[in-house]
């Protein structure tokens, strides 16, 4: 009898790693002409990354170690951009803040029960809605600095603090047509127990004109009142200043 052929099985085929098919997929996509696909975007995670609450905001971190760097992204389009709560030692450097508008608006920022946040170097442009939407708002945070940042055409204030935020240090950025109130203040449900703050320091920023095109003052605090609660809206309402202006501000 003839001797049977062997059999050969079919070799199998190995599988790419998702990181290498990705890139792989990518670099095709760009040798052909065509966008690659916005993965990395979405890829990026810091500690303390948690899905975003209510209020149309895109990148949320609560707790965890802290000392990272979140840089080099454009946050666009919706109501808000990122919420810091409950975390020290975090800076937010390089990024654009642009368009943000929604009934939910807040600020670029938003910072709660914090403490070490440093804003650095960032843009803020074109943010707005019916709530007078913020920069920067710091609420229960502490030891921060905003420094370095260029804010335009913002209808809230640039910077604001609220309930007992100390300490944080705003200098070194450019405010043009943006700011209700004034470029850095502070406010607060102070008839509902929020605390004043203390040690707050504006110093050596350029500004122009508030958001309405009028000159407005530097800094205010103690801020009570207004929008919902019913009160009329009043300053001052602290036993000592919680900002101070400790000069060295140039007006454009």
């Amino acid at each position: 009898m003839p001797t049977p052929m062997p059999m050969h099985r079919p070799r199998a085929r190995r599988l790419l790693p998702a990181t290498t098919l990705t890139t792989a997929i990518g670099t095709a996509l760009l040798l052909a002409g065509m966008a690659e696909p916005s993965w990395g975007a979405t890829a990026a995670k810091y500690p303390g990354q948690v899905k975003c609450p209510k209020g149309d905001y895109q990148l949320c971190i609560t707790g965890g170690p802290g000392g990272f760097t979140i840089s080099g992204r454009t946050f666009s389009g919706r109501a808000n951009a990122i919420l810091l709560r409950n975390v020290s030692n975090v800076t937010v450097s390089g990024n654009t803040f642009k368009n943000l508008s929604g009934s939910t608006g807040y600020a670029g920022v938003h910072v709660k029960n914090s403490s070490g946040v440093v804003i650095r170097k960032n843009t803020f442009s074109g943010l707005r809605n019916g709530g007078k939407m913020h920069g920067v708002y710091l609420v229960q945070t502490s030891g921060s600095s905003i420094t370095g940042n260029k804010f335009s055409s913002i209808t809230g204030d640039p910077v604001r603090i609220r309930d007992g935020s100390r300490n944080n240090t705003v200098s070194g950025n450019t405010f043009t047509k943006s700011g209700q109130y004034a470029m850095f203040s502070e406010w607060g449900r102070l008839e509902k127990g929020e605390a004043c703050g203390r040690g707050n320091v504006f110093k050596s920023n350029k500004y122009g004109t508030g958001y309405s095109g009028k000159r407005l003052p530097l800094i205010k605090w103690g801020g009570r009142g207004g929008g919902s609660t019913g009160l009329k809206l009043t300053w001052n309402h602290c036993k000592k200043a919680s900002i101070v202006n400790k000069g060295g501000n140039t007006k454009l």
